[in-house]
């Protein structure tokens, strides 16, 4: 397995952004970090750009990072509702075979979703409309599968205007995400690397 750095700045990553943002009116992101990444290159197109941690002291640090883009704004805030996102970590298996942020990955991941943030459900929030966006999912590997079903339960009538983004598309965060993508057909873009994925979704 291929060790990438955390922030994904990438000169693919920067032009891939920059040709589906001009299709979109505002970016969606789950998992800041520190913003200097993602997030970074997100906020230097121009667009509007609502971004979430729900790491309190990363979350700290990327609004430091990211004062000075006005079109930014970084919630401190759970991408799902907490309880759901406990329940899909209680019956995670974590059998892909692939690393880990720890020998325990239920618990890591569950201090990460059992922090206190502005507020839950943030997908829902800010994506469950007619809007066109770019959702960029890249929080913590043991929920990435959960946002992206999260995301793709929405109505049909709002799914064909976003283009969904998957960071880490070879670990456990997202290998199913992209898997169940091309089970539907969906016209799947991979990086170069194979680190990222993109898709215009269809229905």
């Amino acid at each position: 397995m291929i060790d990438y750095p955390i922030q994904l700045n990438t000169l693919e990553f920067k032009a891939v952004v920059n040709e589906l943002v001009a299709e979109c009116d505002e970016v969606i992101e789950t998992g800041t970090f520190h913003g200097n990444g993602s997030t970074k290159i997100f906020a230097e197109t121009g667009k509007y750009v609502y971004t979430m941690e729900c790491n309190a002291a990363n979350h700290q640090i990327a609004q430091r990072n990211l004062a000075q883009y006005e079109n930014v704004i970084a919630f401190h805030a759970l991408s799902m509702k907490r309880e759901t996102l406990i329940k899909f970590l209680l019956n995670e298996k974590f059998d892909v075979k692939t690393t880990y942020d720890s020998n325990f990955p239920k618990t890591f991941y569950m201090r990460e979703v059992g922090q206190q943030v502005l507020f839950e459900d943030g997908l829902n929030l800010l994506c469950n409309n007619d809007r066109k966006q770019l959702i960029f999912l890249d929080s913590a590997g043991g929920v990435g599968y959960a946002e992206f079903m999260e995301v793709m339960s929405m109505h049909d009538d709002y799914l064909k205007n976003k283009i969904i983004m998957l960071d880490d598309i070879q670990h456990i965060k997202h290998c199913r995400s992209v898997a169940k993508l091309l089970e539907m057909g969906q016209d799947v873009h991979i990086s170069a690397e194979s680190r990222f994925a993109w898709c215009r979704l269809k229905f």
